[in-house]
C-alpha cells in the first residue's frame, strides 16, 4: 500500500475539497489532513493538506498546477476587460 504525501497545502478547506474533487475526477484517490481546524487557530503546518498515494504525486502535480495556471488566466481575463 502507498504512503499518503502532501501535495497541495491550501489556505481554507473549500480549496483542500476543489483539489480533491478535481483529482478524484482523474481517478486519483485524496485525503485531506488536518480538515477539521475551519476556524481554529492556525498554527505553524497546521492548514488542510491534501494528500495523495506516492505513486500518484507526479499526475497530481500536474492536474494542480494546470488548474492553478487555469484560475491565472481567468483573473488576468477578468482584469483586462
Amino acid at each position: 500500500m502507498d504512503k499518503y504525501v502532501e501535495v497541495y497545502s491550501a489556505s481554507d478547506i473549500t480549496f483542500a475539497y476543489l483539489m480533491k474533487a478535481n483529482l478524484e475526477n482523474a481517478g486519483i484517490p485524496v485525503q485531506i489532513d488536518n480538515e477539521n481546524l475551519q476556524g481554529a487557530y492556525c498554527l505553524d503546518g497546521m492548514v488542510p493538506r491534501v494528500l495523495v498515494p506516492e505513486s500518484c504525486l507526479d499526475q497530481a502535480r500536474q492536474i494542480i498546477e494546470e488548474i492553478q495556471q487555469s484560475s491565472e488566466g481567468d483573473v488576468g481575463s477578468e482584469l483586462s476587460e
